[in-house]
Parts: structure tokens; sequence; C-alpha cells
């Protein structure tokens, strides 16, 4: 490292000189000695030494570097006396020596403060003429005058006219051997200001690198989140790989299983069994028309009987044409024979028998069972009659599927073909008309309508969506119409501007049934409860009931008896009037009840916020299977000091419907969500869990297996399904959604099928509720399932057994 240890020492030079005072031969403390110079050997006298070196440290070893200040103290040992140098002595004063040995006054720094600063002499020196080891050379002592002399340039102290004062406290000396590693103070002072510069560059070199990291860090960061989405991406179209398998595989599995249930022996014996009683029927149909009339074929042409016909041996088929075989007969070319026509059901003839050809029988028409339909609703703007509320008015009905069964005239369904009707109509308002919002289902027939059923949505707290469901059934003719009703009790809510209906998925929904299914239509009405109280068991009043015999009441008329096994779809509206803040709170709870052989049994459990001196309904609906004797009620809980009062009366508002079908054609299942896996907070668009409480059916399943399990219902028939739910949750969502989806092998992602939507939680109630009902065509393999997402808020809890509830009911097309 010769040029490091070089590079040092210069630094350190230019250190030393720029911080040495002005007495050249001094040591410290402002003290002056005269230089030890050794005999000069005759010769010339060399110029006066200055410097370090000069002193009591001039017999150190050559390759002594120790570059330390001079200690203020003067030396402890004396200056050796002038004869023992070897030359003439000269005296040199305190201040040093001149270039030819003569005295001078200051030296350095010294020379550049003012006379009063400088430092005092302290006793008499003189460097030798002759040139002596130890004292430096001419040059080498310019060079280190100029040195000092520019080092003091910058670290002189001020004089009295610049209120500088007082000597420099510390004087130092270097000692460096002559002759290696000098550098003028000159260019170690600029050697110093270049590193100085060039610190400055690395710092702002360094700067620019971290400035160029910190922009590749935040590519990185950009290139990683965009890896980390590429990466979702893909993981949720596995997912939904991963479902299409699963849902091929359940559909596999269920292909497999009708398989192996048609075996082999069973196929042979249907086989047999086929061919037995076509033969069978050959032979009740068959007469031996030979013997009947001997002179069929003529008289010398002999007649042979054959099953279902005879034949002429010999006959020629142009013989044949002209009507040989007789009337209701007809020559079969194929069998060289006379075959008996065929006979058509119901008369239903396309070609009739020929002489030659046999009767060709139309194809029967086909006879639909069932059918569904669906359709938007709209609120008229306020040119088109939105002032009307007060009195009245229909809403518009948008269709989105054509049937035959019926059409849209202006804002009514008409009806083309007789039958049962069922209607499902999801709706969800804001407003603050004063009272209420009564919205209803009637039904004009040729002179005067009727209102089917209604609910009556109370005025809210504060301005929020509010949700219902309307259903109902009713037996329909032809040219009757159906229309979605809406009026106010107070005319004030036609000046209202915040009335607003939220666009849902599909409200309205209904399935039509043909009178050939079997099934039967009925319907009650409430009595009104004179007096206020808690707990309540309505009393029915049979409106109207397509078979009597079917259906009727109880003898105490609080329970609909069944006289054969079935399966039934029935609902539930009773309009009430509620005073009491625990109404509000604690809410009320309709339970239905199942009773068999004398027992009773729990069905359904429905809960409704309750109200504090308003208006409002509680509903339910579902379907279940009943058997002969069965029979149903329902019982209204509300909270302790809650009064509450009842209504009943024509306008459909307290009314039980229900629609009873034949076992053959229809089936039901009911479940309940899953207890594990229950959706808790930030939920948006889960999938519900479901656990199945009834019995299985084999035209609807709860998937058990799979990605799909426990969410997903199949169908494995085709036909038309019903569809209502119930859920009781606690959540602080400003908007809470429940969307039924259906997923089919033609569309492998799910479709919205219908929709309803939950609004905020009253203020002061622990729970509230929300419902979906709705009915739509099935196929074999076709799955639905029901789906949450809450907008701005949390889910906090939901009930799994009492007031949560699935009921899915299936009609054969």
């Amino acid at each position: 490292m010769p040029g490091r240890r070089r590079w040092w020492a210069r630094c350190w030079l230019g250190v030393c000189l720029s911080l040495l005072g002005a007495g050249g031969c001094s040591g410290g403390g402002g003290g002056s000695e005269p230089c030890r110079l050794p005999p000069c050997g005759g010769e010339a006298a060399p110029p006066p030494c200055r410097g370090a070196r000069c002193g009591a440290r001039a017999g150190r070893p050559a390759r002594s570097f120790p570059h330390t200040a001079t200690p203020l103290r003067a030396p402890q040992g004396k200056a050796q006396p002038p004869a023992a140098r070897g030359g003439p002595p000269e005296a040199c004063p305190a201040g040093g020596c001149s270039a030819n040995g003569t005295r001078r006054d200051c030296q350095g720094l010294e020379c550049r403060l003012p006379p009063r600063l400088r430092p005092r002499p302290r006793g008499t020196a003189g460097c030798a003429a002759s040139t002596a080891e130890g004292c430096p050379e001419p040059a080498l002592l310019r060079a280190a005058e100029r040195a000092a002399q520019f080092a003091g340039d910058d670290f002189a102290y001020g004089g009295p006219e610049l209120g500088g004062g007082g000597a420099l406290g510390v004087q130092l000396a270097c000692d460096v051997k002559p002759g290696e590693n000098e550098v003028p103070s000159e260019d170690a002072l600029i050697l110093q200001l270049h590193l100085a510069k060039g610190h400055e560059k690395f710092t702002e070199m360094l700067k620019s690198q971290q400035q160029i990291i910190v922009d590749l860090q935040q590519k990185l960061a950009e290139q990683q989140h965009i890896l980390v989405s590429q990466q979702k991406e893909i993981l949720e179209q596995q997912r939904k790989m991963y479902e299409q398998m699963d849902l091929i595989k359940v559909q596999y599995g269920m292909l497999f299983d009708t398989v192996k249930q048609m075996s082999f022996q069973s196929l042979q014996e249907d086989i047999q069994n086929y061919f037995e009683s076509h033969l069978q029927g050959l032979q009740n149909q068959d007469r031996d028309e030979c013997t009947e009339s001997p002179s069929i074929c003529g008289e010398r042409i002999k007649c042979l009987n054959t099953p279902g016909g005879f034949r002429c041996l010999g006959i020629a088929e142009k013989d044949a044409a002209l009507g040989l075989c007789g009337e209701e007969y007809f020559f079969n070319k194929e069998m060289q024979e006379c075959q008996a026509c065929l006979k058509c059901e119901d008369g239903m003839v396309a070609v009739p028998c020929s002489t030659v050809s046999d009767t060709v029988c139309s194809a029967t028409s086909e006879n639909k069972l069932s059918e569904s339909w669906a359709a938007n609703i709209i609120l008229p703007s306020v040119k088109s009659g939105i002032s009307q509320v007060y009195s009245g008015l229909n809403l518009k009905i948008r269709e989105k599927l054509h049937r035959e069964i019926l059409s849209i005239e202006d804002t009514s369904l008409v009806f083309r073909q007789h039958g049962l009707l069922w209607t499902d109509l999801n709706f969800a308002v804001k407003h603050n008309c004063r009272n209420f919002l009564q919205l209803s289902l009637k039904l004009n027939g040729s002179e005067e309508g009727y209102e089917l059923s209604g609910v009556r949505i109370e005025q809210p707290e504060g301005k929020y969506f509010q949700s219902t469901s309307l259903s109902s059934a009713a037996e329909v003719e032809p040219s009757q119409t159906l229309s979605v009703f809406l009026r106010s009790p107070n005319q004030f809510c036609n000046q209202s501007k915040d009335l607003h209906i939220y666009d849902l998925n599909t409200p309205l929904s209904l399935f039509w049934l043909s009178h050939d299914t079997g099934a039967v239509a009925i319907s009650a009405q409430m009595s009104t409860a004179m007096h206020y109280q808690t707990n309540y068991r309505p009393t029915f009043k049979i409106i109207s009931v397509s078979d009597p015999y079917m259906l009727s009441l109880s003898h105490d008329g609080r329970a609909i008896k069944f006289t054969e096994t079935g399966v039934v779809k029935f609902v539930f509206h009773q309009a009430l009037y509620s005073m009491g803040h625990t109404c509000v709170r604690e809410g009320f709870s309709l339970i239905s009840y199942i009773n068999r052989n004398g027992t009773n049994r729990e069905l359904m459990n429905v809960f409704k916020s309750g109200v504090n001196y308003r208006d409002t309904s509680i509903s339910a609906s579902g379907a279940t299977k009943v058997a002969a004797g069965d029979l149903i009620s329902f019982e209204i809980l509300s909270p302790a000091q809650c009064n509450v009062r009842y209504f009943g009366d024509s306008s459909g508002i307290s009314i039980f419907s229900l629609i009873w079908i034949p076992s053959a054609v229809s089936s039901a299942i009911s479940a309940t969500v899953s207890v594990t896996g229950l959706p808790t907070g930030a939920v948006r668009n889960k999938l519900l869990d479901f656990t199945q409480v009834s019995s299985s059916e084999k035209q609807i399943q709860l998937v058990s297996s799979g990605q799909l399990a426990q969410k997903y219902f199949i169908f494995t028939e085709k036909g038309v399904a019903s569809l209502a739910f119930n859920l009781k949750l606690i959540h602080s969502c400003n908007v809470l959604k429940v969307t039924l989806n259906r997923l089919t092998m033609d569309h492998m992602q799910p479709t919205a099928i219908a929709q309803q939507i939950g609004g905020q939680m009253p203020e002061g109630s622990i729970w509230t509720s929300v419902s979906l009902r709705a009915s739509f065509e099935v196929h074999n393999g076709t799955l639905i399932s029901v789906s949450l997402d809450c907008v701005r808020g949390r889910i906090n809890q939901i009930t799994h057994e009492h007031g949560t509830s699935i009921s899915i009911l299936w009609i054969s097309s």
C-alpha cells in the first residue's frame, strides 16, 4: 500500500504546514531554540534550517513518521553548544533566521499577525552558515514558507481592526523526513477541495442510485400485483371448472343409477309382456271369416283364416283392389292377404281405410298439465297517473316469456284457458306516505272483481327500502284478468315525491295447472278479532273451493282438513295494528302446524319485525306433503305488553289460499340453512348451505357430494317448480340482496331467475327478516341455489332454526 501511505503523508503534511506557527525551528509554547547542525567539514555554511527537524527531535530514526503535534512546553533537553556543531557560532533571534543566517522578526503565520500578537523571543540562537545534516534544503524551505503563507490566509485571526485578538493557542510541527513524500501545502489544500467536491458528487450519485432502486422496487411491486391478479383469475377459472366437473359428475351418477335400475331381465319381461298382450289383443279382435262367410273368396277359391284377417289363396292384387276383401277389410300387399281395418280411439281418423290401405289415425294434441310464466312490474310515471295512489292504480306489467295460456293487455293479464292459478309477487318500495301502502292482486270477472290477497307496507320511521312478498291461489276462466294494484288510504300520498320501487329481477311469477291434474283450490277469509290480544289463532270462513269433498274446514273452523294424500302449496296473509315498544323490539312470529293423528308438528316459523302505533302485515307461504285426515292451522305469537288487533275483511288483506295436487304428478321437500358455514361479516354473493329436513323425493334432491354439495337442489324430471324462502337475521347492510340462481347444462354460469331485497333494520328491532317467492320451469338436471349479498355493511347473525326455511314444490308438465 505505498500509494495510500504516500497520500496520507501528503495530507498530514498539508495540515501540519497549515497549522504551523511562525517559529520555524521552535518547539511548542511559542519558544525557539537554535538549530542543531553537525560540523560542515569546512565547506560553505548551509542556509539556516527551519522546521520541526531543527528541534530536539532531529535525532529520531529516518523512517519514523509520528504525525503528532509538538507539546506546548519547551523540550526538556538543553540545546547543544555551538562549538559542538563544527562551525563558527552565530546567534539567531527567537523569531528564526533568514536564508543568509540573519535575524528575522517572524515566520509563517506570525507574519500575518499584528506585532503585539506575535510571540516574543525567549533566547538567541543561530544557524551555521554552512550546510549541515538535518537542515532542509533551500528549495524545500521556500516551499514550506509558501505553504505556511497560503494556509495563513485562511487560518489567521483578524487584527484589531477586525475585532480579532490574541495569539494562536496551539502551534504544531510536523516531523517528516526530507526527500520523501513531500507535497507542497497548496497542493494539499487543492486536494482537499477536490476531495470535498468528489464527496458531493458521490453523494449525488448515491441519491440517484437510491431513486433508481425506489423506481425498480415500485415497478416490481406493480408486476407482483399484476401477477397476483392473474393468479386469482386462474384460481377463479379453476374453481368454475371444478364446479362444472362436479355438475357433470352428479348428472352422470344420476344417469348411471337410472341405467342400473333397468336390468336386462326386467327389459326382457317387458318385451315378453308386450308381445303377449299384443297377441292376446289380436286373438280377441280375430274372427274366422272363412267359417262365418264360406263364399267370401268365391266358390272356387280356398279361404285361409289368419290372425286379424284371412287369405284368399291364388287371388291377384288387381282383384283385391276391386273390393274382394269386403267392408272393413283391406288387402295387405306385404302379407298378400286381407286384414281388418284399424279403429282409432276417440274417432280421431286422419285417413280412412281403403281397399288396399289401412286406416291412419291423427296424432292426439299434447295436453299441458302445468306451465310457468314471469314478468317485470313498473311504477307509472308522474305524467301517467302516479298522483292517483290515493284512489289506487294498476302497476304496468312487462312480459318476459310468451305463453299461450295468457296474454298482456294494457296493465292486466288475460287468461285464455281455464284452470288453477298460483301467483307470487316480490315487492320493495321506499315511501313516506302516511299510515301505509296496500299492495293487492286483483282478479276481475265479467261483471266485477275482487282482491285475491293483499298486504300492508307500514310507514317507515326513516327513509329506507321495505320489502314484502305477496301470493295467492285462484280458479280462473277464459277472459278473466289479473292485475297488480297499489293504493294508499291517505290522500297526502298523492303529493309525495319519495315513492320509489326497487328494480327487482322478475318480481312477478306464476304457474298454471290444468284441471286434468286433478288439483283442487280453496280460499278462506279470517274473521276480525274484536279485542286487542297477544297470541292469536285465526278462524276461517271459506270464500271459494273447487271441490268441497277434497278440502274442508275442521269442526271449529280453525284448520283446513284434507280427504286424500297429496301435496299442498299454501299462503297465509294477516293484517294487524300493534301498540307497544316491545312490539318493535321483539317482533311477531307466525307458526304453521300440521296435525296428524291428533299430534301437532311445527311446519314453518316466519318472523316479522314489529311496529308501534302502525299498520302492517305478516305473511307465510310454503309447500308440504299431506296425508288423508291431516289438518293445517296457524298461530301468531306477539311479545308481552304488546297489544295487537287483527283484521279480517273482504279486501284480501287477511286471507288463506291453498292448492292441493295429487302425489302422482307432484312432490315437495323442505330444508333449513346449515348450522355450519353460516355467512357472517362482509358477505358478497355468498351461496347458502342447506340441510334437508323432510324425506327425500325422486324429482327433487339436495346435492350431497362434490363441490356443489349442500348448496344446490337438483331436479330429475321436467316440470314446473315453485319456491318459498324465509330468512331471519341481524345485519347492518344498507341493502341485503337475496337471489335465486339457476344452473343448467346449456348455461354453465348461474343465472338469476328471481330476487328480493331487505332494507335497513328498523330502529329498536333486534331481528329482521326477508322472504323470496318464485315459480319457474325446470328440466332434467336443472340446479338452483340461493345467494346473499350485503351492500355497505355486514351480516352479524343468521338463525338456522326458527324463522329460516325453504320449501320447493315440483309439478309434472
